[in-house]
């Protein structure tokens, strides 16, 4: 503890229960997956989140095709990867099972063992198999999400699907600003400066025309330049080279799940909730999402480190560069965060 409070610096250990909970994750994730959903995800919820993900997807493949920069053989591929999307939600068809693994509660570093000694086993059988694409990189309970180049694959654990991301019975507003962004950001890292190297299946290869390929490392390094401007702490700034891929997937996942939203009824109207309109509700639920506060030790590693900016650049920097974020509540020249129009970068 004494080490990772040093570098994080943090002060109190974090209590047992979360670190044996997290130990179980680890090593039994499916098995402990399968209670997790059983009690917290419905299938009400699952149908809801597929639909929202195919309404992203078509945003998606609508703002390709408007793109000014891309010319229509290089979209028509783009498309052609967007379409090739495996989208996996909450968790897997086919659970592992764990056959063969010996779980002995007074046997702490034997089932430790066990289970690494049956993983290893697990992973020599696959060698020299086809990859299995019905396979997770997530456990069910993780709160988090991921896109795979190598098999053009988007999943959304059953963990990220509930408060502040997803809420089953919240309205559209807070779900797109919250969970549709994540969405979002997974499909736009199909198209990032990493992702955009592969394929629709998967294969690293160049599909983009060199004009194209030019044109997006322009908009990408603009992206880049805007947050190493970004102050953490004292001379320390954010590493806008090393963000990259996460700046350019938090600022297209948010302007794909703001379109997509604007298509929904409550994005039609202007009717308040609480007091505010849809969609100021929809940013809020994004500023929701990523509210935190850091230690400045851990601050201090993570931007060395962490290919995430801070919260609260992830929050404040994609929304300065859109429109609708200044209609929304009345943004003006003289407001700290106004950029001027000609400064807000789009890219997809």
């Amino acid at each position: 503890f004494a080490y990772s409070s040093a570098l994080s610096g943090q002060k109190v250990e974090t209590p047992r229960t979360e670190r044996m909970s997290g130990l179980v994750d680890g090593s039994l994730g499916e098995l402990l997956g399968q209670l997790y959903v059983e009690k917290y995800f419905t299938p009400a919820a699952k149908k809801y989140m597929l639909d929202l993900v195919n309404n992203l997807k078509v945003t998606l493949g609508d703002r390709i095709k408007r793109l000014e920069w891309m010319s229509d053989a290089t979209k028509a591929k783009a498309l052609t990867k967007l379409n090739a999307f495996t989208v996996k939600i909450g968790y897997p068809d086919k659970w592992e099972t764990y056959d063969g693994v010996v779980i002995d509660r007074n046997d702490y570093a034997g089932n430790l063992k066990r289970l690494s000694i049956w993983r290893y086993n697990f992973n020599v059988t696959r060698l020299g198999k086809p990859v299995d694409k019905t396979r997770w990189g997530m456990t069910p309970p993780t709160v988090n999400a991921y896109y795979n180049p190598t098999t053009n694959e988007i999943a959304f654990p059953a963990g990220i699907l509930q408060f502040p991301f997803f809420d089953f019975g919240a309205d559209d507003a807070v779900n797109y600003g919250g969970i549709g962004a994540v969405i979002g950001h997974e499909m736009t890292h199909g198209f990032d400066d990493q992702g955009r190297q592969y394929d629709a299946d998967g294969t690293l290869r160049d599909w983009w025309t060199k004009d194209n390929a030019d044109k997006f490392k322009v908009r990408a390094t603009q992206v880049e330049n805007q947050y190493n401007a970004f102050t953490v702490l004292d001379t320390m700034h954010v590493n806008g080279k090393l963000t990259l891929g996460e700046n350019l997937a938090d600022l297209g996942g948010l302007n794909i799940a703001y379109e997509a939203f604007k298509k929904t009824k409550q994005g039609k109207s202007n009717s308040k909730i609480d007091g505010f309109t849809p969609d100021q509700r929809f940013f809020l639920s994004w500023a929701q999402v990523w509210r935190g506060q850091q230690r400045p030790e851990s601050a201090a590693q993570r931007i060395l480190t962490d290919p995430h900016s801070p919260e609260q650049f992830r929050t404040n920097a994609p929304i300065t560069n859109m429109d609708a974020w200044y209609a929304a509540f009345g943004i003006k020249p003289e407001d700290k965060m106004y950029k001027k129009p000609e400064d807000r970068i789009k890219v997809w």
